[in-house]
Protein backbone atom coordinates (compact mmCIF):
# COMPACT_ATOMS: atom_id res chain seq x y z
CA UNK A 1 0.00 0.00 0.00
CA UNK A 2 2.90 2.26 0.80
CA UNK A 3 4.54 1.49 -2.57
CA UNK A 4 1.38 2.41 -4.48
CA UNK A 5 1.16 5.74 -2.63
CA UNK A 6 4.77 6.59 -3.51
CA UNK A 7 4.12 5.90 -7.20
CA UNK A 8 1.04 8.12 -7.07
CA UNK A 9 3.14 11.00 -5.68
CA UNK A 10 5.70 10.66 -8.51
CA UNK A 11 2.83 10.66 -10.97
CA UNK A 12 1.49 13.98 -9.63
CA UNK A 13 4.96 15.51 -9.72
CA UNK A 14 5.51 14.42 -13.33
CA UNK A 15 2.10 15.74 -14.36
CA UNK A 16 2.86 19.07 -12.69
CA UNK A 17 6.20 19.33 -14.50
CA UNK A 18 4.49 18.59 -17.83
CA UNK A 19 2.00 21.41 -17.21
CA UNK A 20 4.81 23.86 -16.41
CA UNK A 21 6.75 22.85 -19.56
CA UNK A 22 3.66 23.26 -21.77
CA UNK A 23 2.96 26.73 -20.28
CA UNK A 24 6.54 27.85 -20.90
CA UNK A 25 6.36 26.60 -24.49
CA UNK A 26 3.18 28.58 -25.16
CA UNK A 27 4.66 31.76 -23.66
CA UNK A 28 7.82 31.34 -25.73
CA UNK A 29 5.83 30.93 -28.95
CA UNK A 30 3.84 34.10 -28.23
CA UNK A 31 7.00 36.16 -27.66
CA UNK A 32 8.61 34.73 -30.78
CA UNK A 33 5.54 35.66 -32.85
CA UNK A 34 5.48 39.19 -31.42
CA UNK A 35 9.16 39.66 -32.18
CA UNK A 36 8.71 38.28 -35.68
CA UNK A 37 5.74 40.58 -36.29
CA UNK A 38 7.75 43.53 -34.99
CA UNK A 39 10.63 42.75 -37.33
CA UNK A 40 8.25 42.44 -40.28
CA UNK A 41 6.57 45.74 -39.41
CA UNK A 42 9.93 47.48 -39.00
CA UNK A 43 11.08 46.11 -42.33
CA UNK A 44 7.91 47.35 -44.03
CA UNK A 45 8.32 50.82 -42.54
CA UNK A 46 11.98 50.97 -43.52
CA UNK A 47 11.16 49.88 -47.05
CA UNK A 48 8.43 52.50 -47.18
CA UNK A 49 10.90 55.19 -46.18
CA UNK A 50 13.27 54.07 -48.92
CA UNK A 51 10.67 53.80 -51.63
CA UNK A 52 8.84 57.05 -50.77
CA UNK A 53 11.32 59.93 -51.20
CA UNK A 54 10.43 63.62 -51.18
CA UNK A 55 12.03 65.79 -53.84
CA UNK A 56 11.86 69.50 -54.71
CA UNK A 57 12.69 71.56 -57.76
CA UNK A 58 13.64 75.22 -57.35
CA UNK A 59 13.00 76.99 -60.66
CA UNK A 60 13.74 80.52 -61.86
CA UNK A 61 12.26 81.81 -65.14
CA UNK A 62 14.35 84.60 -66.67
CA UNK A 63 13.17 86.34 -69.84
CA UNK A 64 15.76 87.09 -72.55
CA UNK A 65 15.75 89.35 -75.63
CA UNK A 66 18.58 88.70 -78.09
CA UNK A 67 19.38 90.12 -81.50
CA UNK A 68 18.30 93.03 -83.66
CA UNK A 69 14.95 94.63 -84.50
CA UNK A 70 15.04 96.92 -87.54
CA UNK A 71 11.33 97.76 -87.94
CA UNK A 72 8.35 99.10 -86.00
CA UNK A 73 6.07 96.07 -86.49
CA UNK A 74 6.16 94.79 -82.93
CA UNK A 75 5.88 96.09 -79.37
CA UNK A 76 9.66 96.52 -79.07
CA UNK A 77 11.30 99.46 -80.79
CA UNK A 78 14.16 99.10 -83.30
CA UNK A 79 17.52 98.45 -81.71
CA UNK A 80 20.14 95.90 -80.70
CA UNK A 81 18.96 93.84 -77.71
CA UNK A 82 20.89 91.87 -75.12
CA UNK A 83 20.01 90.24 -71.79
CA UNK A 84 22.38 89.47 -68.93
CA UNK A 85 21.26 86.98 -66.25
CA UNK A 86 23.39 86.97 -63.08
CA UNK A 87 23.31 84.11 -60.55
CA UNK A 88 24.82 84.69 -57.09
CA UNK A 89 25.62 81.71 -54.85
CA UNK A 90 24.72 82.86 -51.33
CA UNK A 91 26.06 79.70 -49.66
CA UNK A 92 29.44 78.82 -48.17
CA UNK A 93 29.73 75.70 -50.34
CA UNK A 94 29.87 75.18 -54.13
CA UNK A 95 26.51 74.97 -55.85
CA UNK A 96 25.61 73.55 -59.25
CA UNK A 97 22.58 74.73 -61.24
CA UNK A 98 21.22 73.45 -64.53
CA UNK A 99 19.68 75.74 -67.14
CA UNK A 100 18.37 75.79 -70.70
CA UNK A 101 16.88 78.44 -73.03
CA UNK A 102 13.29 78.00 -74.23
CA UNK A 103 12.52 80.05 -77.34
CA UNK A 104 9.06 81.47 -77.97
CA UNK A 105 8.94 80.09 -81.51
CA UNK A 106 10.37 76.72 -80.35
CA UNK A 107 12.57 76.50 -83.46
CA UNK A 108 15.51 75.08 -81.49
CA UNK A 109 15.22 72.36 -78.85
CA UNK A 110 17.90 72.92 -76.21
CA UNK A 111 19.18 70.54 -73.55
CA UNK A 112 20.03 71.40 -69.96
CA UNK A 113 23.55 72.68 -69.28
CA UNK A 114 25.38 72.79 -65.94
CA UNK A 115 27.01 75.75 -64.23
CA UNK A 116 29.15 75.32 -61.12
CA UNK A 117 29.12 78.39 -58.84
CA UNK A 118 31.80 78.75 -56.19
CA UNK A 119 30.83 79.88 -52.65
CA UNK A 120 29.67 83.51 -52.50
CA UNK A 121 30.47 83.97 -56.18
CA UNK A 122 28.61 85.15 -59.31
CA UNK A 123 28.20 83.72 -62.81
CA UNK A 124 26.29 85.21 -65.72
CA UNK A 125 24.29 84.00 -68.72
CA UNK A 126 23.99 86.42 -71.65
CA UNK A 127 22.91 86.20 -75.27
CA UNK A 128 26.40 85.10 -76.35
CA UNK A 129 26.04 82.04 -74.07
CA UNK A 130 22.38 81.41 -74.87
CA UNK A 131 23.05 81.48 -78.62
CA UNK A 132 26.80 81.19 -79.33
CA UNK A 133 26.09 81.66 -83.05
CA UNK A 134 25.14 85.28 -82.30
CA UNK A 135 28.85 86.08 -82.07
CA UNK A 136 29.61 84.82 -85.58
CA UNK A 137 29.66 87.34 -88.40
CA UNK A 138 27.69 85.34 -90.94
CA UNK A 139 25.05 84.11 -88.52
CA UNK A 140 21.42 84.51 -89.59
CA UNK A 141 20.47 84.83 -85.92
CA UNK A 142 22.76 87.85 -85.60
CA UNK A 143 20.59 89.69 -88.10
CA UNK A 144 17.33 88.55 -86.48
CA UNK A 145 15.68 88.66 -83.08
CA UNK A 146 14.99 85.85 -80.61
CA UNK A 147 13.10 86.05 -77.32
CA UNK A 148 12.16 83.46 -74.75
CA UNK A 149 12.70 82.16 -71.23
CA UNK A 150 15.85 80.78 -69.59
CA UNK A 151 14.86 78.05 -67.12
CA UNK A 152 17.30 77.84 -64.18
CA UNK A 153 16.81 74.83 -61.88
CA UNK A 154 18.15 73.30 -58.66
CA UNK A 155 17.10 69.71 -57.83
CA UNK A 156 16.83 68.53 -54.22
CA UNK A 157 15.98 64.98 -53.14
CA UNK A 158 15.61 63.97 -49.50
CA UNK A 159 17.47 67.15 -48.53
CA UNK A 160 20.43 66.48 -50.84
CA UNK A 161 21.54 68.79 -53.65
CA UNK A 162 21.35 66.40 -56.59
CA UNK A 163 22.86 68.85 -59.08
CA UNK A 164 26.18 68.85 -57.23
CA UNK A 165 26.77 65.22 -58.22
CA UNK A 166 26.74 66.28 -61.90
CA UNK A 167 30.06 68.08 -61.46
CA UNK A 168 31.66 65.28 -59.39
CA UNK A 169 32.14 67.49 -56.37
CA UNK A 170 32.61 64.39 -54.24
CA UNK A 171 30.54 65.45 -51.24
CA UNK A 172 26.93 65.16 -50.24
CA UNK A 173 25.42 68.48 -49.14
CA UNK A 174 22.21 68.40 -47.12
CA UNK A 175 19.89 71.36 -46.72
CA UNK A 176 16.50 71.94 -45.10
CA UNK A 177 13.35 73.21 -46.75
CA UNK A 178 13.77 76.70 -45.23
CA UNK A 179 16.93 77.21 -47.29
CA UNK A 180 15.31 76.59 -50.68
CA UNK A 181 14.22 80.21 -51.11
CA UNK A 182 17.66 81.60 -50.35
CA UNK A 183 20.13 79.32 -52.12
CA UNK A 184 20.83 81.80 -54.92
CA UNK A 185 19.90 85.28 -56.15
CA UNK A 186 18.90 85.64 -59.82
CA UNK A 187 18.75 89.07 -61.47
CA UNK A 188 18.19 90.03 -65.11
CA UNK A 189 19.42 93.15 -66.91
CA UNK A 190 17.92 93.94 -70.34
CA UNK A 191 19.71 96.47 -72.58
CA UNK A 192 18.92 98.01 -75.96
CA UNK A 193 21.27 100.09 -78.10
CA UNK A 194 20.34 102.22 -81.09
CA UNK A 195 20.99 100.75 -84.51
CA UNK A 196 23.92 102.29 -86.36
CA UNK A 197 21.79 103.34 -89.32
CA UNK A 198 19.34 105.16 -86.99
CA UNK A 199 22.06 107.58 -85.89
CA UNK A 200 21.55 110.02 -88.75
CA UNK A 201 21.71 113.76 -89.20
CA UNK A 202 18.47 115.64 -89.80
CA UNK A 203 18.47 119.02 -91.63
CA UNK A 204 16.09 121.92 -90.93
CA UNK A 205 15.55 125.19 -92.81
CA UNK A 206 14.41 128.26 -90.89
CA UNK A 207 12.66 130.88 -93.06
CA UNK A 208 11.80 134.45 -91.90
CA UNK A 209 9.21 136.04 -94.18
CA UNK A 210 6.59 138.76 -94.55
CA UNK A 211 3.23 138.81 -96.37
CA UNK A 212 2.81 142.19 -98.04
CA UNK A 213 -0.67 142.35 -99.68
CA UNK A 214 -4.20 142.67 -98.31
CA UNK A 215 -4.65 138.92 -97.77
CA UNK A 216 -1.21 138.78 -96.28
CA UNK A 217 -2.05 141.69 -94.02
CA UNK A 218 -5.09 139.80 -92.79
CA UNK A 219 -2.96 136.75 -91.95
CA UNK A 220 -0.34 138.94 -90.26
CA UNK A 221 -3.05 140.51 -88.11
CA UNK A 222 -4.42 137.05 -87.19
CA UNK A 223 -0.99 135.98 -85.97
CA UNK A 224 -0.42 139.45 -84.49
CA UNK A 225 3.10 139.75 -85.91
CA UNK A 226 4.64 141.64 -88.81
CA UNK A 227 7.48 139.20 -89.40
CA UNK A 228 6.75 135.48 -89.57
CA UNK A 229 8.98 132.42 -89.19
CA UNK A 230 8.56 128.85 -90.38
CA UNK A 231 10.85 125.82 -89.87
CA UNK A 232 10.91 122.98 -92.39
CA UNK A 233 12.62 119.58 -92.34
CA UNK A 234 14.51 119.23 -95.61
CA UNK A 235 16.47 116.54 -97.41
CA UNK A 236 20.11 117.00 -98.42
CA UNK A 237 21.25 117.27 -102.05
CA UNK A 238 18.01 118.95 -103.18
CA UNK A 239 17.25 122.44 -104.55
CA UNK A 240 14.89 124.20 -102.15
CA UNK A 241 12.66 127.22 -102.87
CA UNK A 242 11.68 128.92 -99.58
CA UNK A 243 8.76 130.72 -101.31
CA UNK A 244 7.12 127.38 -102.25
CA UNK A 245 7.63 125.97 -98.77
CA UNK A 246 5.98 129.02 -97.20
CA UNK A 247 3.09 129.07 -99.70
CA UNK A 248 2.33 125.37 -99.04
CA UNK A 249 2.30 125.77 -95.29
CA UNK A 250 -0.03 128.79 -95.52
CA UNK A 251 -2.41 126.89 -97.80
CA UNK A 252 -2.50 124.02 -95.28
CA UNK A 253 -3.15 126.25 -92.25
CA UNK A 254 -5.47 129.01 -93.48
CA UNK A 255 -8.64 129.14 -95.55
CA UNK A 256 -8.33 129.08 -99.31
CA UNK A 257 -10.04 132.47 -99.55
CA UNK A 258 -7.06 134.07 -97.88
CA UNK A 259 -4.34 132.12 -99.63
CA UNK A 260 -5.53 131.25 -103.10
CA UNK A 261 -4.12 134.47 -104.68
CA UNK A 262 -0.77 134.34 -102.92
CA UNK A 263 2.19 134.54 -105.28
CA UNK A 264 5.91 134.78 -104.94
CA UNK A 265 5.53 138.57 -104.95
CA UNK A 266 3.15 138.31 -102.00
CA UNK A 267 5.68 136.35 -99.93
CA UNK A 268 8.78 138.34 -99.05
CA UNK A 269 11.54 136.15 -97.67
CA UNK A 270 13.57 138.17 -95.17
CA UNK A 271 16.16 135.50 -94.55
CA UNK A 272 16.82 131.76 -94.14
CA UNK A 273 19.20 129.60 -92.18
CA UNK A 274 20.05 125.92 -92.38
CA UNK A 275 20.81 123.94 -89.19
CA UNK A 276 21.07 120.26 -88.31
CA UNK A 277 20.36 117.87 -85.44
CA UNK A 278 21.45 114.27 -84.84
CA UNK A 279 18.72 111.83 -83.80
CA UNK A 280 20.22 109.34 -81.34
CA UNK A 281 18.90 107.10 -78.61
CA UNK A 282 22.09 105.61 -77.33
CA UNK A 283 21.04 103.30 -74.54
CA UNK A 284 18.16 102.02 -72.44
CA UNK A 285 18.01 99.30 -69.78
CA UNK A 286 15.60 97.56 -67.43
CA UNK A 287 16.31 95.51 -64.29
CA UNK A 288 14.38 92.52 -62.95
CA UNK A 289 14.80 90.52 -59.72
CA UNK A 290 13.42 86.97 -59.89
CA UNK A 291 11.63 84.96 -57.20
CA UNK A 292 11.91 81.14 -57.12
CA UNK A 293 9.11 78.70 -57.91
CA UNK A 294 9.36 75.64 -55.62
CA UNK A 295 7.62 72.39 -56.55
CA UNK A 296 7.33 69.45 -54.10
CA UNK A 297 6.86 65.88 -55.33
CA UNK A 298 6.90 62.45 -53.69
CA UNK A 299 8.58 59.60 -55.55
CA UNK A 300 6.96 56.17 -55.05
CA UNK A 301 8.85 53.12 -56.32
CA UNK A 302 6.75 50.02 -56.91
CA UNK A 303 8.57 46.69 -56.69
Amino acid sequence: MIIIKIYMNYYYILFFLLIIFAFQTVISNIKTKEYTDFKILSSILAQSNINNGESQTVDYYARFNCGTIDNDNGPLRPGKYDSDITIFNRQTFPLTVIWKPIEINQENKNNFQTINIQPENIVNINCAKIFPSLSTINSTIKKGFIEGIALIRINVENGQLINNFLNNQGQSININSQQLNNLINVDVLHTVNTLDDLKKEVLFLKVDFLLNNNNGKTINQQINKDNLTAIFQVEPNLIIDPHILVKNIINNNYSSSNSQHLSNDTIKVLGSRLFSNTLTDNHALTFQKLAPTITNTTNVILR
